[in-house]
């Protein structure tokens, strides 16, 4: 059983993990040690686990810790029948019982423009058959990632119990997502729904590779493309173009923030069956939003020309796309009430949303023109990110393979002077083997950074472990969990190795195999 969440199976589905919300819920879920399965299809370069594993090494890179795997289902929310196996479709019943929903097209032009008349054949169709599947399986619980533009062209204050008043929408996506959520409230088949509306969501983190929310991408590229034409617009000048005073206030928040309220309030049941506006109290003016973007070109390094007064029919011209995709979402924010999400902040222990500054907004425009600097390699570089891994086998704690010795250890380190490395404590020392990780029956996980800190003892094994910067695999019970004993007995049995490795004189063999990762 998951701890903390009152769920019998051992798995949550997730969908949308390789979205910019998707994927921090998935980092966020992992953090709190809970089992979760990802639906995902493959793309023209990479299989649906390949996409997984280049989103789980980014963000061990941004996370600067390890994670366990989800199980990956190679599967379309577009395709009848999620495109599932019927092995695959037994295997979510047996293990999986809720899920978060949190796949949807983004699209914001018309369907009428687009050739599968998306965002409906995703956030509609698709929630649809994802629905059909799931009743099948039996999961009743829902998680669904919808939006607080539901409200569409409302204004004033829009309640989190509100949902399809009859209200008009901006465009195509508002309403696919409302008819979506709409559909979810009216299943019989779900017996307990919750879902998180979040507004515009960005994400400010200096290494992220995701891509946020395009309201503010394109307004920021078509301001940045046009000053690179024909001058910096003076302070003001281009929002009152776009028909805005500078007056009006979108609604801005940070992906952290979103992903961590929505782990948040899945692990406790008791915050389960309401609607959650995930939004900022305040919202950004536009006249913000627009120094933002000023300050942002200002500093970003490229030579602008004189603004030339002549040129302003041309700058009409060439916004004019931008203005006719986004004016209508980009008017003035409604206030988006609270309460339920002030109710899970506080009983969540988490804080409020942080502000968004001029420099965030600015170093976040930034980010979006310049080239993420190179990060680690993955695989073949000793220069790599760097992790070493360790597993156990059946019971390797409690029977030696040898008289009066401790369970083989393996290890697996790259980084420099990295490699492989079978150990065994024995009553006169370690045997060292090399080569030959992979037959360990124990087997541990982690960077050579890591490893290093433990031997200098600036890092215990018990917290490396708790951090997250060191993962061990042991046999599991009947309950699908290992035992505290046998973990606790392969802390102890780390510590020792470090010991030993520490202790250069009484151990040569083992500090020359193994200490050399630096």
């Amino acid at each position: 059983m998951r701890t903390g969440t009152g769920h019998s199976r051992p798995y949550l589905l997730l969908t949308g993990a390789t979205g910019l919300v998707g994927g921090l819920v998935l980092a966020r879920l992992l953090s709190c040690g809970l089992s979760v399965a990802v639906l995902v299809r493959g793309n023209r370069r990479l299989s649906a686990a390949e996409r997984i594993e280049s989103l789980m090494r980014r963000l061990e890179e941004r996370f600067g810790r390890l994670f366990v795997r989800p199980v990956v289902l190679n599967g379309d929310l577009c395709t009848p029948g999620l495109g599932l196996s019927e092995t695959t479709r037994q295997w979510i019943s047996d293990n999986c019982d809720s899920v978060i929903h949190s796949a949807a097209n983004l699209l914001f032009r018309p369907a009428s423009e687009h050739p599968d008349n998306e965002p409906y054949r995703t956030n509609v169709d698709g929630t649809r058959t994802l629905l059909e599947v799931l009743s099948n399986a039996g999961i009743t619980e829902w998680h669904y990632v919808s939006t607080a533009y539901i409200a569409g062209m409302r204004s004033g204050r829009i309640l989190e119990s509100e949902s399809n008043v009859g209200q008009e929408f901006g465009n195509d996506y508002e309403r696919s997502k409302t008819i979506s959520e709409q559909m979810l409230r009216e299943s019989p088949a779900i017996h307990s729904l919750t879902v998180y509306r979040p507004s515009i969501v960005i994400d400010l983190h200096p290494t992220t590779s995701m891509r946020s929310d395009q309201t503010i991408n394109s307004a920021f590229l078509m301001f940045q493309a046009l000053s690179q034409r024909f001058g910096l617009p003076e302070r003001g000048d281009w929002f009152r173009r776009l028909g805005f005073s500078g007056h009006e206030r979108k609604n801005i928040v940070t992906v952290d923030w979103v992903a961590t309220m929505i782990a948040q309030i899945y692990r406790r049941p008791a915050l389960h069956e309401k609607t959650y506006h995930l939004t900022s109290p305040t919202g950004t003016s536009a006249a913000e939003l627009e120094d933002g973007f000023r300050t942002a070109v200002l500093e970003g390094g490229v030579k602008l020309p004189p603004r030339r007064a002549e040129a302003t029919a041309l700058i009409d011209e060439q916004a004019a796309p931008f203005v006719a995709a986004f004016k209508p979402y980009f008017k003035d924010d409604p206030k988006f009430d609270r309460a339920n999400t002030a109710w899970a902040m506080d009983v969540c222990g988490e804080s409020d949303l942080p502000v968004l500054t001029i420099e965030k907004l600015r170093d976040f425009c930034m980010r979006q023109t310049k080239p993420t600097p190179p990060g680690v390699a993955i695989r073949g570089d000793a220069t790599a990110w760097e992790r070493f891994v360790v597993g156990i086998g059946h019971s390797s704690l409690t029977r030696p393979i040898a008289e009066n010795c401790g369970p083989w250890i393996g290890g697996e380190i790259l980084g420099p002077g990295g490699g492989q490395w079978l150990v065994q404590e024995t009553t006169n020392g370690w045997i060292v083997l090399v080569g030959n990780a992979g037959s360990a029956p124990s087997r541990f996980i982690g960077a050579s950074t890591t490893f290093n800190r433990m031997i200098d003892g600036q890092l215990s094994v018990s917290a490396a472990i708790e951090s997250g910067l060191l993962m061990l695999e042991v046999e599991t019970g009947d309950d699908g969990f290992p035992s505290a004993a046998s973990l606790s007995q392969l802390t102890e049995q780390l510590n020792r190795l470090i010991a030993g490795v520490q202790n250069a004189s009484s151990d040569h063999c083992l500090r020359s195999e193994v200490a050399y990762v630096r």
